[in-house]
């Protein structure tokens, strides 16, 4: 089975900005991944409940919060977006993530996924402790605490059941 080791683990909020009124800014998170094979960064971006992933070869964190989408950067990024990873999807409110997760137990990337959304959810007071959870251990060994929208997620779903 594939195993996932978190190298470095990075989360912050970049700044605001001005798009047809003031808006706030991202929470970004990327996690430098080695899965014994190959090394990458994967980054969530958040901006209003609406998630963007990326999975690329170099650190893109510091662009993100500061705001540095030059072209290339914008072309880059455009280049290495994606809407799932290992077959986890990522989409606004997170239901088809947690769905995907539920519905393939085994796969080994739960935990990385989870992980990523606990830590890109989590509260400023909270963000220190997680990055200290997940960074230098394999995303397995982690007891990734449940992220609002997963809790959501198990509630909606427990009020349909019922």
């Amino acid at each position: 089975m594939k195993r996932y080791f978190f190298e470095d683990v990075k989360c912050g909020v970049s700044a605001g900005g001005f798009a047809c009124g003031p808006v706030d800014g991202s929470v970004n998170a990327s996690l430098k991944i080695n899965d014994g094979e190959s090394v990458k960064w994967l980054t969530l971006s958040e901006l209003m409940g609406i998630p963007d992933a990326f999975l690329t070869e170099d650190d893109v964190y510091e662009k993100l919060i500061n705001n540095d989408f030059s072209d290339e950067f914008t072309d880059y990024m455009n280049a290495h977006h994606i809407d799932s990873y290992n077959g986890i999807a990522f989409e606004e409110g997170y239901y088809e993530t947690f769905s995907n997760i539920e519905e393939n137990p085994e796969n080994p990337a739960n935990p990385v996924v989870r992980y990523l959304v606990s830590l890109i959810r989590c509260s400023m007071e909270e963000t220190e402790m997680m990055i200290e959870l997940g960074k230098g251990k394999y995303a397995d060994e982690i007891d990734v605490p449940m992220s609002d929208v997963e809790e959501e997620y198990m509630e909606d779903k427990e009020e349909y059941d019922d």
